[in-house]
């Protein structure tokens, strides 16, 4: 039974770093849950409340991904289920993992446009006070609609 965030990444199999750094041909996109009664432990929680948790903890993981990984590897968060949040009460934060950064960025062509969906997620970073990181749309974000946080460059 899942009671806590900690729980979560482990049934996810998020504590394995075998998960993480596969050798996916471009890029992998791996969720924070992958069953809704996965954090229905977050139930109680509105809207924004449980983005925030969900939001923070895919942050923390990607953080620790990122204190190992090469030069030409990528890992940031994305935002996925803009579309159909209402079905679960919450978005769904995924680690977004590539270890061909130059290509991956190259066809991404990530930009600040402000959207409303980009600006929701930069007001959960400030109450989060996770202003180290940047908030991003790619270029077929109409199509596939998904929010990229990314650290910024020290």
């Amino acid at each position: 039974m899942i009671i806590n965030m900690n729980d979560l990444i482990k049934a996810e199999g998020l504590d394995d770093p075998l998960t993480l750094f596969a050798e996916y041909e471009t890029f992998e996109e791996i969720p924070v849950f992958s069953r809704f009664s996965h954090i229905s432990f977050l139930s109680s929680l509105s809207f924004n409340e449980k983005n925030k948790v969900l939001l923070k903890t895919c942050l923390d993981l990607a953080e620790k991904c990122n204190s190992s990984i090469k030069p030409d590897h990528f890992i940031c968060v994305s935002i996925t289920d803009w579309d159909n949040y209402e079905e679960i009460n919450c978005l769904t934060p995924n680690l977004f993992v590539s270890q061909r950064k130059d290509w991956l960025l190259s066809k991404l062509k990530l930009k600040s446009t402000q959207t409303v969906e980009e600006n929701l997620v930069r007001e959960y970073l400030n109450s989060l006070d996770r202003l180290e990181y940047d908030v991003y749309t790619a270029i077929d974000f109409k199509k596939y609609k998904r929010i990229y946080v990314v650290k910024k460059e020290a």
